[in-house]
């Protein structure tokens, strides 16, 4: 664990960074020698960090839509009579 001044750490905040994420190491910045703060690398998951190829991303919108309870109002319509509240939204 390394130990920075503060001022040190507000003139060279942007390479503390650098340092902390390439490494992981932990930076404490002190004040007139004690500890008050320390920069850490943010811990992500494998997965809060991927990007989800296509077919993930249809896969979890089919589930969404699944999961969701059908508008009795909507479900009462016909196919004709949807379109032709879409070409209205359209249209104004």
């Amino acid at each position: 664990m390394r130990k920075v001044g503060v001022l040190e750490a507000k003139t060279n905040l942007s390479a503390l960074l650098d340092d902390v994420e390439a490494t992981g190491e932990v930076i404490v910045i002190t004040r007139h020698g004690k500890p008050v703060a320390r920069l850490s690398p943010e811990r992500q998951t494998e997965q809060s960090h991927r990007r989800l190829s296509a077919r993930e991303l249809a896969e979890r919108a089919r589930a969404f839509r699944d999961k969701q309870a059908p508008d009795p109002e909507w479900a009462a319509l016909s196919w004709e009579e949807l379109k032709a509240i879409a070409r209205d939204e359209v249209d104004r």
